[in-house]
């Protein structure tokens, strides 16, 4: 949460979707939240971005048997191009349900050029990024192999010159270890963290202030209770005196 600038409850959101999701591969939380946060440094997003977008892709993409390193790395180089998270994720949403559907057109197409299907290609062992390199090389136009423009946008992008870009961003994504970690100590070290240390400091100090005061205070309180209780003896008289006063001056 703190590394992700986030609250605690959308961060626990995401990475329960995802180790939920992914439950059949193993898959656990730091894990996620490392993949995540290299999807962060490689792409234009941030983690409440991916928090508010990753449930409209991350089930599909396992039920299917992609995996979340390659989600990620797509995200990543969707979205350094300028595409928006949102709008990333429901391409990549779009593109992996027509190929994974039987009799679509983009499933149709793939396997024409592969000789297997989409769904073939990942029970055998192979990945996302061997699917898109065999698009890229099939030398068929992307846009023509999907029906949704949306769909044929996302895959466009990620076998733009051979798909090397996703190549890469999935070879960066293999190192993923360690960066919530990093994320963390970067947040936790800026201005508004030291802030927010400072606040809880003052808070703790004011309680311990407080709690040393408190019998003052009611030592105090009931000496001014008592002498409430002596004037009332006393303001009448005044109150005469007074309106005696203001008589003499009218």
């Amino acid at each position: 949460a703190i590394g992700g600038n986030l609250e605690v409850a959308d961060a626990v959101d995401l990475l329960s979707t995802a180790v939920n999701a992914y439950a059949a591969t193993g898959l656990e939380a730091a894990e996620a939240s490392d993949i995540f946060f290299t999807t962060v440094r490689l792409g234009k997003t941030t983690v409440p971005e991916l928090q508010a977008s990753f449930s409209s892709i991350g089930p599909i993409a396992a039920a299917l048997g992609v995996g979340l390193d390659e989600v990620g790395a797509s995200i990543a180089v969707l979205t350094a191009s300028g595409t928006p998270t949102s709008v990333a994720a429901n391409q990549m949403k779009a593109a992996l349900a027509e190929l994974g559907k039987t009799g679509s057109k983009a499933s149709t197409a793939f396997e024409e050029i592969a000789g297997v299907s989409f769904n073939e290609v990942l029970a055998s062992g192979g990945d996302l990024e061997d699917v898109m390199e065999i698009i890229a090389d099939s030398g068929v136009p992307v846009i023509d192999m999907f029906g949704s423009i949306e769909a044929g946008q996302g895959v466009l992008a990620l076998t733009a010159d051979g798909g090397e870009k996703f190549q890469q961003t999935l070879t960066a994504m293999h190192g993923s270890a360690g960066a919530t970690e990093a994320a963390f100590v970067t947040m936790d070290s800026t201005m508004g963290a030291s802030f927010e240390k400072i606040k809880a400091n003052l808070a703790v100090l004011a309680l311990d202030i407080g709690e040393k005061v408190a019998p003052l205070v009611a030592k105090a309180t009931d000496f001014i209770l008592e002498g409430f209780e002596d004037l009332k003896v006393i303001i009448p008289k005044i109150k005469e005196n007074v309106l005696a006063w203001a008589e003499v001056v009218r």
